[in-house]
């Protein structure tokens, strides 16, 4: 018996939309897996490195601030 679609790998997912293992509802679900995962994998890299677009955020603002005053 197969395992459901839940509990398979992204890659055992890709391969079988690839093959065409899937039927129509089936395939459609398949996406819809991967894409959730994708998106919960975004989701964690983009929490993982806020801290960075901050840190370069304050640089260009002190950047920008020291042009200005040694301009005058």
């Amino acid at each position: 018996m197969a395992k459901p679609l839940e509990e398979r790998s992204d890659e055992e997912l890709k391969r079988g939309l690839a093959e065409g293992e899937f039927g129509d509802k089936k395939a459609v679900v398949a996406q819809e897996i991967l894409r959730r995962r994708q998106e919960v994998k975004t989701e964690e890299l983009k929490r993982k490195y806020t801290w960075f677009g901050s840190i370069l955020a304050v640089v260009s603002v002190v950047l920008v601030a020291f042009r200005r005053f040694w301009r005058k």
